[in-house]
């Protein structure tokens, strides 16, 4: 976003950008309810967990939400990238605890034993442990099975582990299936994340707009009633409207946000009824167009369409973002040397094998070229030098960066994450180890 643009209307930051932020968390009734689910079996220690929803529900953020307030006795693996076969699960699992694997040729039964001992001895250690699996929809009816195997670990006493699953409404639909009927069994809370009521969309964008430090915008509840109608109450889709409707008024020096304006909004928009009635969303164009000029800013016609970023920013959001979580422990690490290094920055490129650091991941791709490109283009908007982490069992690439110091990764996740507009980084809350490949 341009500082023209937040400075107009009060903002601090983008108040409607798409990607899950926790800061900007609303809590409706039907996400209580799922982060009471969560935390219900953070304390009951049994059985699943799933969380179905429509796309742009708020599945991942809620998520992200519990993971933000667990207490320090709780660990987890978060599976981003579940269309994996049994074995592949069991080696992502393992990855992401962080313990290492002998060798690629080890059995089956070995990598679901060497599961086994780990959380036993978390056990004994007074751990609580979790496996969340996004976008469980894409797991095979194989892998669900392997999972209900896995939920069956367990002391005299108590479970070893639970289990979290979020997915599209196919996970449902999934589950019902005669072969999943064990895992059904073992379902102790299912949440569907329901769409926004109309008093919810008014509440959601009002709530936003304050976060994001607004003192001037006001909107109509024609307005308001226009936007429930096209996005059905899902969240992402109120981002997008809204995102466009805000630089409508931007551009024809508005702060209130009318029926014109979402109107206009629409014509960005391709909506589309799709044959169960759900209103689906797409793009007309892949990049955001915006023109400025310096001292003052063209007033362009009602035709314009307007959308998000400038095109490095596009190229770089073309891969999955935020693959690794919080308790990813070893990792491989491609370290290319760049030169260009800032004084305000005590980053350093090179990392040595045995030591342990802070890892502030950016972005993740299962392409080793993908990773070079964003790599290079995050080193060219900011100035710094970046790495290429393999991870999930050399699957997917992650760009990031390694600390000795918490404090200094704290700052640069702050600072970068304006300049790249990268919502999804985070910092590790541990030191790791990490293994340099190249």
């Amino acid at each position: 976003m341009s500082n023209n643009f937040l400075n107009f209307f009060g903002f601090e930051e983008d108040p409607f950008k798409i990607t899950p932020d926790i800061d900007f968390f609303f809590n409706s009734k039907s996400h209580q309810e799922a982060l009471m689910a969560l935390e219900y079996i953070y304390h009951s220690e049994e059985g699943f967990v799933v969380i179905v929803g429509e796309p742009g529900t708020g599945k991942t953020i809620t998520i992200r939400k519990f993971l933000s307030q667990i207490p320090e006795n709780m660990e987890y693996a978060y599976i981003l990238f579940p269309n994996l076969s049994p074995e592949e699960l069991l080696y992502a699992i393992l990855e992401d605890f962080g313990i290492k694997i002998p060798n690629e040729n080890i059995t089956k039964n070995k990598l679901f034993s060497m599961l086994k001992d780990f959380l036993i001895e978390k056990k004994k250690e007074g751990k609580k442990i979790f496996i969340i699996v996004d976008e469980a929809q894409n797991l095979s009816i194989e892998t669900l099975e392997e999972l209900r195997i896995l939920s069956n670990l367990e002391t005299e006493k108590e479970k070893l582990l639970q289990i979290v699953l979020t997915g599209q409404p196919e996970l449902e639909e999934k589950l019902n299936s005669p072969r999943l009927r064990q895992l059904k069994q073992r379902i102790t809370v299912f949440i569907k994340l329901n769409n926004l009521s109309k008093d919810e969309v008014e509440n959601y964008i009002n709530y936003r707009l304050s976060k994001a430090g607004n003192s001037s915008v006001r909107i109509t509840k024609k307005a308001i009633n226009e936007i429930y109608k096209l996005s059905k109450g899902i969240p992402r889709i109120i981002n997008q409207i809204m995102e466009r409707a805000l630089m409508s008024a931007f551009v024809n020096q508005e702060t209130t946000i009318d029926k014109k304006h979402i109107k206009q909004a629409k014509q960005s928009l391709n909506f589309e009824e799709s044959i169960g009635g759900v209103n689906m969303f797409q793009l007309t164009l892949p990049k955001v167009i915006l023109i400025f000029v310096l001292g003052g800013i063209f007033f362009l016609t009602n035709y314009f369409l307007f959308i998000k970023t400038s095109d490095n920013i596009q190229s770089k959001k073309t891969y999955i973002s935020t693959g690794v979580n919080q308790n990813t422990i070893t990792a491989n690490v491609t370290s290319e040397t760049n030169q260009k290094q800032t004084q305000n920055s005590s980053y350093k490129n090179k990392a040595n094998k045995e030591e342990k650091y802070y890892i502030l991941y950016f972005a993740t791709t299962p392409s080793f070229e993908e990773a070079k490109k964003i790599k290079e283009e995050y080193e060219n908007l900011s100035g710094e030098n970046f790495n290429i982490l393999k991870v999930q069992n050399g699957k997917y690439y992650s760009v990031a960066r390694l600390y000795k110091d918490k404090e200094t990764g704290k700052k640069d996740l702050k600072r970068l994450k304006k300049i790249l507009e990268d919502n999804d980084a985070f910092l590790t809350g541990k030191m790791f180890s990490v293994e340099i490949v190249e």
